[in-house]
């Protein structure tokens, strides 16, 4: 498996961003990205100038749009039609997200937690939704300096909450990019198996294969009790594993600053508990035996002078009960 530096979340002057659609797709080449969403509010009508973009600059291109109610902001990625986001209220969420599944597309929140003002309302998520199996992805880490934002712990408690209630819910980064800037961001990171194309992406985030980094990039994968290989979303039976920790410090060399970012430990947490702790070294091999539930590493360290953060983790690694 291969892993792509991806930004899902962007807007041009079709909405509320600076960018044109080619300058946003200069841009992200320019910064190392493989493939950039287009994510306009409420309208898909840069399309028609990102495809001829992408192919001058040679990235992969996702179409998309972003939601944005009074009641929340959603990504849509990939939808093969369209889903008309007026009138949708609070209740009415999951029949919205089944049409946009119909279409081919997938489903994220963007910054859950973000706070609104008297002139752009609705950044926090307040649809209702029934059936949280049913959303793609969550905007886990959003905008600049998000490792250490409080709606990034909060955002990321929800995460972990989903989980442990059996919700197979994929943890993205949103840059949230507007115009060109200088700002410390994170990254999101999808796996895939063969060519990189607008449907790998999506394939990739429904599967659990995404990694999020703020700096290095932190993978894990692995082989099970039979000896069959696994890699992050995928799921296994409980009992003991093999785990390979790897961590690039040479990924998107253009998009993070190495002075602001100093590495201390790599973690696997179980279920929301520390399992193991090691140096932060490129490479780790650990065996051990997990119980049932969810199975995550973290990169553990120093963040623009505040130590203890998170620097990168990956989506969990799903454990199925014996037998």
């Amino acid at each position: 498996m291969k892993w792509y530096p991806v930004e899902l979340h962007t807007h041009t002057e079709h909405s509320d961003g600076d960018f044109t659609v080619s300058g946003l797709v200069e841009a992200a080449h320019a910064r190392g990205f493989a493939a950039v969403a287009l994510t306009d509010h409420n309208t898909a009508s840069g399309l028609r100038e990102f495809y001829p973009a992408l192919k001058r600059e040679g990235l992969i291109g996702v179409a998309g749009i972003e939601w944005t109610t009074y009641f929340g902001h959603m990504l849509v990625l990939g939808e093969q039609g369209y889903t008309d986001w007026r009138g949708v209220q609070p209740p009415e969420i999951d029949r919205a997200i089944a049409s946009i599944h119909q279409n081919g597309g997938i489903v994220g929140i963007a910054h859950p937690f973000a706070l609104s003002n008297p002139v752009n309302t609705g950044y926090h998520w307040e649809f209702q939704v029934a059936d949280w199996t049913a959303v793609d992805y969550l905007e886990v880490w959003s905008r600049d300096d998000a490792p250490r934002k409080i709606q990034s712990l909060r955002a990321f408690a929800l995460w972990e909450q989903l989980l442990d209630r059996g919700c197979r819910i994929t943890a993205t980064s949103g840059r949230d990019w507007h115009r060109e800037d200088t700002f410390a961001y994170a990254h999101t990171y999808v796996g895939v198996d063969g060519a990189l194309t607008q449907d790998a992406i999506l394939n990739a985030i429904r599967a659990g294969h995404v990694c999020l980094a703020a700096g290095p990039l932190l993978t894990m994968c692995g082989t099970d009790a039979q000896g069959v290989s696994w890699e992050i979303g995928d799921e296994v039976e409980a009992g003991p594993l093999e785990i390979e920790l790897t961590v690039d410090p040479d990924t998107l060399p253009n998009d993070w600053d190495r002075s602001q970012v100093q590495l201390q430990e790599l973690r696997l947490v179980q279920n929301g508990r520390i399992l193991a702790v090691c140096p932060a070294q490129t490479h780790q091999r650990l065996h051990l035996s997990a119980a049932p539930g969810w199975l995550r590493a973290d990169l553990i360290g120093t963040y623009y002078g505040r130590s203890g953060q998170h620097l990168a983790f990956t989506n969990p690694l799903f454990i199925r009960q014996r037998g």
